[in-house]
């Protein structure tokens, strides 16, 4: 009888091996038939690779970054302005096993930043008992109304809204600032930046980020996914995850 070793080449009585593939004998046979079977062991080689062990992912969407899209607002003396809408949706569901916490969340526009404060990615950003999803607002508009973002479009009278923004960053630190690891829904460790820095850019054929909105004023909105990459393992030997596992 004959049949097909999967593993490291080997030599001895009855043996013969490729690199990477052998086979054995159980007694002498025919040329033709030693070769029928190394043909089928490399058939089979090419039709089913060896499985090995998965490896680790290189990253993790966590959510997703929105420039909603521009308005008027009148103030309360009468005076209309001009408003911009920015939504961070963050959920690992199904990503990980715990939220992951962070420091802080920073949006930048224009020149303009601003804060959230200590949040998770679990259900009311960790900040509440609230059952609804991480989902959070900014808005920017003119500093002189008390916005500390700035908005991304301007009202032409005539041509309508022009937007002015070429990027908007989204900084996302760790509860450290340095690099840290967690568990991922498979059991695994991922071991993240401390600090990840995420943009939202116009499409190769805009010259701003553009919300797509109709002429009703219902807008699509420009997005990115909220993602972090892997860092070196070796960074986060050091650190804790959450639920208390070193990596």
């Amino acid at each position: 009888m004959e049949s097909c070793l999967w593993g490291r080449a080997s030599y001895g009585n009855g043996k013969r091996s490729q690199r990477g593939i052998s086979f054995s004998t159980s007694r002498r046979g025919d040329n033709m038939a030693r070769k029928a079977i190394l043909l089928s062991c490399l058939a089979a080689a090419i039709l089913f690779p060896v499985s090995q062990a998965g490896a680790r992912p290189r990253s993790i969407h966590i959510g997703k970054f929105t420039y909603l899209g521009t308005d008027t607002q009148t103030q309360s003396d009468g005076t209309v302005i001009t408003v911009s809408s920015y939504k961070l949706h963050l959920d690992t569901t199904g990503v990980t096993t715990e939220p992951i916490s962070f420091s802080d969340v920073t949006l930048f526009v224009k020149g303009t930043k601003q804060g959230s404060g200590a949040i998770t990615t679990g259900l009311g950003c960790g900040r509440s008992l609230d059952q609804a999803p991480c989902d959070l607002i900014f808005a920017g508009g003119p500093s002189s109304a008390g916005f500390v973002l700035a908005p991304c479009a301007r009202l032409n009278k005539e041509k309508g809204w022009r937007q002015t923004c070429i990027s908007i960053g989204v900084q996302l630190v760790s509860w450290t600032g340095k690099n840290f690891a967690f568990s991922l829904a498979n059991g695994e460790q991922f071991c993240a930046y401390g600090i990840n820095n995420i943009f939202l850019l116009p499409k190769p054929d805009e010259a701003a980020l553009d919300p797509r909105c109709d002429a009703q004023g219902f807008c699509k909105g420009a997005s990115v996914p909220i993602t972090l990459h892997a860092a070196p393992t070796r960074s986060c030997r050091n650190q804790i995850v959450k639920e208390g596992s070193p990596i």
